[in-house]
């Protein structure tokens, strides 16, 4: 191929920025198109090949065949044409990269990573085989993944219907795709490739993102066609040890020679493959936007030009000082205990992102601030964690009382399938009125703590767990007692007492060591510690223990599993914040998303998660998470707060005012909001009223330094 380049020229509608890759038969462009002023990804065919009409053919019979296919997990094609004798495809654009670069950058991944991909890229290629059309191309290079972890299938350049139709682009007997991945069928270059063709190759990308290499070793690619012919496939645990057989079992029926021999559809494919791992069903990633005018591609930069003289700077909390713990007295463990305000949470320093050995399970973490001045708000919305990888379980009742009459054994069941449905305010009241008749009812007092925990009303989730923990102990109920400490613990630390929760959650796991809660909560504590520590190695000693957290796999409620879920997602959140990793910005969203999909109306949820996306500037993303969180819930000042961080990271000020205020208003000790208020109002010019709030945070916290420092800048 010439070297083309159109890097700052312009072809028809299109400003051509910057390239972004070529292949064998074009080059892709990143550009933007002027009259709908969005940006692009346009696929140009070099001058050289549009005498080849086979190849203008093929190259417009890709744009036709993605055309037809409207999934979300394909390439979408916006149009096709010519312009000054170039043919071209117009793509959406998509900031991220090929997964094939992601395996050669990040090494062989964890079967849940993998089996989270092959799950968006198998429900496109099952989609296209619905519609009727074979890929004959599936590999890692045609897969793109967006930062936020959304996959695309792309490249239907080989494409062909069911019925073998390829519009006279090949002929029986010609061997087109690519050796390495190529089924015994395709190599031989047989007329009847159907789906089975594409589960093939995508069995040789699964064994690519398990082990960093290929099922078939060869020196040249003839060798490789006719090792699938002669060979069977190298055991992908011959590479990698650590695989469970029943994972190596998967891989290898997707590499069955007979086409009848492998899986029916990639859907069947990967349910078979989160089975013999037993990691559950698969979280959803989050679709990345469309960039258009104005509004920087996914991944960029936006630069806003403040009207100050001194630079942004976004604001760092300081770490409160740790109070000692008085040790397992009655005291702690009595209900009614009072509760302490709401210090802001450690600040947040980053390190470079830790290397990690191949096949090695990837750190999964997410900080919920967005940016440094999100973090502020962490501890106080916290809460729960987030059990990662187990299958739905048939829900049960919270824990098992002693036996009760009839009408409140219907009023706990009511109250649990309420609970379950996410109809926590009626499940509430069902629960008071078992204990309204039975105070020390276990189950229902497990509800109750659960709610509690679940509303991120930390004082009251304090008194509860405590309750629990007390009525537990009378009756020697361990599983309800561990449950208890684990969300005392919980509603201690989000208070923002981390040393004083450390003996509760001790207990919980020595009274329960496969409560999977009690494990992500304890990997919680680890991570905020480790991170106001700026210490790599407690972290990983923190996501080693959410690894526990996803390894014990008792039975349990649908509610807890979506307590777990998220709490490990905020562990994993307290990794990126730290290492800045994009493979823990992608597991925390995805486990944040799976607690929103099992309990969708809890404030605290979308919250949380939209701190993470503010963390990670992804502002318009976290401004809708928010949303949800204020559509649940207007009095929710943590979301208030939230919201007016993003828009203060995007330039918009007066409104910023309007959030920072609203939180102000629900929360007047909110020493953050003031903050925030104080730097919005400095950037509206109104210095006098800026020192004020900077005035009030600094008295609200004596720590805050960062109050200090802005009060300094623009003098008292």
């Amino acid at each position: 191929m010439s070297q083309l380049n159109l890097i700052g020229t312009t072809l028809g509608r299109f400003e051509i920025i910057s390239e972004l890759g070529r292949g064998g038969m074009a080059v892709v462009y990143k550009a933007r198109q002027s009259d709908l002023d969005r940006i692009v990804a346009i696929k140009i065919l070099p001058p050289e090949m549009t005498h080849d009409t086979n190849y203008v053919a093929r190259f417009r019979h890709e744009a036709r065949s993605a055309a037809r296919l409207e999934h979300p997990h394909i390439m979408p094609v916006y149009e096709v044409g010519e312009i000054d004798g170039l043919h071209y495809i117009a793509m959406k654009y998509i900031q991220g990269r090929t997964l094939k670069d992601l395996v050669q950058e990040d090494g062989a991944l964890s079967v849940r990573r993998a089996a989270e991909i092959l799950s968006q890229i198998g429900d496109a290629l099952d989609h296209a085989h619905r519609q009727g059309i074979i890929h004959r191309d599936i590999k890692p290079s045609n897969i793109m993944i967006t930062d936020e972890g959304w996959g695309y299938l792309t490249d239907f350049g080989l494409a062909r219907g069911t019925d073998g139709a390829t519009s006279g682009l090949t002929m029986a007997g010609t061997v087109m795709g690519t050796p390495e991945y190529m089924s015994p069928e395709q190599a031989q270059g047989l007329a009847s490739v159907g789906p089975p063709t594409d589960i093939y190759a995508l069995g040789v990308v699964l064994y690519e993102l398990l082990t960093d290499t290929f099922p078939f070793h060869a020196e040249t690619p003839m060798a490789m066609l006719a090792a699938r012919l002669l060979q069977a496939p190298i055991p992908p645990r011959d590479v990698r040890g650590d695989l469970p057989p029943a994972v190596e079992d998967v891989v290898m029926r997707s590499l069955a020679r007979k086409p009848e021999a492998r899986f029916a559809s990639a859907a069947e494919m990967v349910s078979a493959l989160r089975v013999a791992a037993g990691i559950g069903a698969a979280p959803q990633a989050q679709p990345p936007l469309t960039p258009v005018g104005g509004v920087p591609a996914i991944g960029e930069t936006m630069v806003v030009t403040p009207s100050l003289t001194p630079p942004y700077v976004r604001p760092q909390v300081p770490t409160p000082p740790l109070q000692a713990y008085v040790g397992p007295t009655q005291a702690v463990l009595q209900r009614g205990t009072p509760a302490l305000g709401l210090p802001p949470p450690p600040s947040l320093p980053a390190t470079p992102t830790p290397q990690l050995a191949p096949g090695a399970r990837p750190k999964i973490g997410l900080f919920i601030g967005m940016g440094v001045a999100a973090l502020v708000l962490v501890i106080a919305v916290v809460g729960v964690l987030a059990f990662v990888g187990r299958p739905p379980v048939d829900p049960g009742p919270p824990v098992v009382s002693a036996p009760i009459d009839s009408a409140l054994t219907k009023l706990l069941q009511q109250g649990d399938k309420n609970l379950i449905d996410g109809n926590i305010d009626r499940a509430f009241d069902l629960y008071q009125q078992v204990l309204n008749t039975s105070p020390d009812n276990t189950a229902a007092l497990s509800g109750v703590a659960i709610i509690d925990n679940m509303r991120a009303d930390w004082q009251k989730a304090e008194e509860s767990a405590n309750t629990l923990v007390n009525a537990s102990s009378s009756v020697d109920t361990n599983k309800a007692a561990a449950l208890g400490l684990a969300l005392l613990a919980d509603a201690i630390s989000s208070q923002g007492r981390a040393a004083e929760a450390a003996d509760p959650i001790k207990q919980a796991l020595s009274l329960d060591s496969g409560l999977a809660l009690a494990h992500a909560i304890n990997s919680n504590m680890m991570a905020i510690q480790a991170l106001s520590a700026n210490d790599t190695a407690g972290m990983d000693k923190a996501l080693r223990e959410a690894d526990k957290a996803v390894d014990s796999r008792p039975d349990e409620t649908l509610p807890i599993q979506a307590l777990t879920y998220h709490a490990i997602g905020f562990t994993f959140a307290q990794d990126y914040r730290l290492s800045r990793s994009k493979d823990s910005l992608a597991e925390g969203k995805a486990d944040y998303q799976k607690a929103i999909e099992l309990q969708p109306n809890l404030p605290l949820f979308h919250t949380n998660l939209g701190y993470l996306l503010n963390s990670a500037d992804d502002y318009g993303e976290a401004r809708a998470a928010f949303q949800r969180a204020l559509d649940l819930d207007d009095t929710n000042e943590a979301a208030h707060n939230g919201m007016a961080w993003s828009l203060v990271n995007s330039g918009k000020y007066p409104d910023a005012e309007k959030e920072f205020s609203r939180a102000i208003e629900l929360a007047p000790d909110y020493a953050n909001a003031h903050y925030g208020l104080g730097l919005t109002l400095e950037y509206l010019n109104r210095k006098d009223e800026a020192r004020a709030a900077y005035t009030k945070a600094l008295e609200l916290d004596p720590l805050y330094t960062d109050a200090q420092t802005a009060l300094d800048r623009i003098g008292k």
